[in-house]
């Protein structure tokens, strides 16, 4: 089974989650996170395996179960394609601040019946520092090429600032911080990040 897309097929199937939410008269709101929201947002991602979600009712109503599990089977994508797994590593200190409305779904319909969040660049990198998965060895080249790209967005030169960034959205992780250090002069140093890497685009 495949669960490799990008980013025209996630739109796709958002639209399709927007149409099932208008005919329950219903609007969603959901902040995607991860490797989905950088595909989405930013001009050096093309593909995920999942995507990564928050600020869903619980449980899920029908109309949302039943049009993921569509979803899912039409693409032959993973049957949890759509999860809430990523909920217990976001930060306490995010608010809605912390999130950018990225679009509204169906993209042809004047009244949504989805509206799609992501973070902020920074709290996106603080998320990514957070996970420290570059050490993975299935995903870790990718996490790497995130990071690197997103400190370039950012501006950040020193691996001492991108703590401090980590540190406004987790403060315990920032105290003790040996991974991150070690992982981001690895990652300052080694390779060259996207050209003008974009966040959000």
């Amino acid at each position: 089974m495949s669960k490799s897309f990008d980013r025209d097929q996630l739109l796709s199937a958002f639209d399709e989650i927007g149409q099932a939410a208008s005919k329950n008269g219903a609007v969603l709101h959901m902040a995607v996170y991860g490797g989905s929201a950088l595909m989405l947002a930013s001009n050096f991602r093309f593909s995920s395996e999942d995507v990564d979600v928050a600020e869903l009712p619980n449980p899920w109503p029908a109309w949302l179960t039943d049009a993921a599990a569509r979803i899912a089977e039409d693409r032959n994508w993973s049957a949890d394609w759509l999860n809430e797994a990523v909920g217990v590593h976001l930060s306490a200190a995010a608010s809605q601040d912390d999130h950018i409305e990225f679009g509204t779904f169906p993209r042809s319909d004047a009244d949504p019946g989805l509206i799609v969040y992501i973070p902020t660049l920074e709290y996106m990198l603080a998320l990514k520092l957070k996970a420290v998965r570059v050490f993975d060895p299935l995903k870790g080249p990718q996490e790497a090429d995130d990071i690197r790209n997103l400190l370039k967005a950012t501006g950040l030169r020193s691996a001492e600032d991108a703590v401090e960034v980590l540190a406004r959205y987790f403060p315990r992780t920032a105290a003790d911080p040996i991974k991150q250090l070690f992982l981001l002069r690895h990652v300052l140093s080694d390779g060259e990040a996207a050209d003008a890497p974009r966040y959000p685009v």
